[in-house]
């Protein structure tokens, strides 16, 4: 226990200077904290209500939008939105909730959680509710496969047992699986016709009861929809939060819940945010936050800054988007709405996998598993690439069929706002890695500034 008071206090300590110097987010007092006392994370003292939300996708979001309510509410929230999702994240987490007596000074703590450590921390946290969002295929040089980070969580619920409530895609053939003997309430989207693509990997394609080929009565995008297999029982279980309708356009969603139907608000017209926004509304709920309540919140948000921001000149809009290198579903589905988004638009891609830049030949394999097809779409005026894989990019966009003339790739980045359309075109989409959001806000602010000096010239 004197360990445990002493790693507290060293990493209290240095978190007030890391404060001091505008380094608030910064994970060493995390990492000191369980450098000192390993079990951490099982010590230190937890507010009443400790949610988790972990999946390959929507977790930032979604978390975001939960912590944006309960703060709204005149919670205190504790939550690492700066993308600390592992154990130094969590320590600074949890550390923010108490005093130096380890005594709960805070209402809630909301942890976005990697999946791929989740049963070691969680088992020690071990929270109230744990949302997963979906599961499909992610970085190979970290998660492997599905099946690999399936059996983690499942592993994660099976140490917790009946004292975690888990909140699950019914659409996910593969996630809607987890957690058996645990307390699960699902959420679920009815067919909106939203028309998907068929995609070069699919994450699941056999029952994994019996093995017979899973079929569909409708999809939404990738493998998640209304699955079934003909040869056993294996099916999507039935939501508690049911989106009966949505209408992308009006930004709106329709849930039955318990016989009762009520209208929410949509963040964006994508529909896989359609999924993070009613994960969210599952979580509220259960929460006993009212329909109502819920509804005029989520008038109030939109994407989080860290995924999606745009600014118009001269009647042309120039986004910032968030899109993960390595992560085939992420990217594909990304790629899918730039296909279906209906401007006239330049792309750039910075998927320059800045973070593995020292070793980035082994993981080339997630350029031809994510679905560049998609981008061979007429709207798409023109493509252009930066970075020092950027011949690695031009290959894979040619493979895709896209035509050469289509194409512009330059090593040196900073060329890329010479190429960058200035007539006939209503969009441009600035596609980047997660990490590096200053870098492509820099990058559209360069570009817009091209267009002034055009125009003024």
């Amino acid at each position: 226990m004197l360990r445990f008071y002493f790693a507290l206090w060293a990493a209290k300590l240095v978190a007030w200077f890391f404060k001091l110097r505008g380094d608030e987010r910064d994970d060493w007092p995390g990492l000191l904290a369980i450098k000192l006392c390993p079990d951490f994370l099982a010590r230190i003292g937890k507010p009443p209500l400790v949610i988790t939300v972990t999946g390959t996708n929507g977790k930032g979001t979604t978390a975001a939008l939960i912590s944006n309510k309960l703060t709204a509410e005149g919670r205190k929230v504790s939550f690492n939105d700066w993308g600390a999702n592992i154990y130094a994240g969590f320590a600074i987490n949890l550390m923010r909730c108490v005093n130096i007596f380890n005594r709960p000074v805070y209402d809630v703590s909301i942890l976005e959680a990697d999946e791929r450590t989740l049963d070691i921390s969680m088992g020690q946290i071990k929270p109230d509710y744990i949302l997963v969002t979906n599961l499909s295929k992610d970085s190979l040089r970290r998660n492997g496969h599905p099946e690999f980070i399936f059996d983690i969580i499942d592993r994660t619920f099976s140490l917790l047992g009946d004292r975690t409530t888990a909140i699950l895609n019914a659409n996910d053939p593969i996630s809607s699986q987890l957690a058996k003997n645990s307390r699960r309430v699902f959420f679920g989207i009815a067919d909106i016709h939203a028309n998907p693509r068929e995609n070069i990997v699919k994450d699941i394609a056999v029952c994994p009861y019996c093995g017979g080929t899973i079929g569909y009565h409708y999809r939404l995008y990738r493998h998640f929809g209304d699955f079934y297999c003909p040869s056993c029982d294996f099916k999507t279980p039935e939501a508690k939060y049911y989106a009966v309708s949505a209408d992308v356009e009006k930004r709106t969603m329709t849930v039955l819940e318990d016989g009762q139907e009520q209208a929410y608000p949509l963040i964006s017209g994508a529909v896989y945010n359609i999924s993070n926004v009613l994960a969210c509304v599952a979580v509220l709920r259960e929460l006993n936050i009212s329909r109502e309540e819920i509804s005029r919140f989520l008038e109030t948000q939109q994407v989080t800054q860290f995924r999606e921001t745009c600014k118009e000149y001269d009647g042309v809009k120039y986004y910032t988007y968030g899109t993960k290198s390595q992560n085939v579903s992420a990217a594909s589905t990304v790629f899918e709405y730039m296909a279906k988004e209906p401007s006239v638009k330049d792309v750039v891609l910075l998927l320059d996998e800045l973070q593995d830049r020292h070793h980035p030949t082994e993981t080339l394999t997630w350029l031809y598993e994510t679905d560049y097809e998609f981008l061979n779409a007429p709207q798409i005026k023109k493509i252009i690439v930066g970075g020092h894989m950027y011949l690695n990019h031009k290959l894979r966009l040619l493979l895709a069929g896209i035509p050469e003339e289509k194409i512009v790739c330059v090593e040196d980045e900073a060329e890329i706002p010479n190429y960058v359309d200035s007539e006939g075109i209503e969009t441009v989409y600035v596609l980047f890695e997660i990490d590096f959001l200053t870098k492509a806000r820099n990058m559209r602010d360069a570009i817009m500034e091209k267009q002034r000096e055009r125009k003024e010239s």
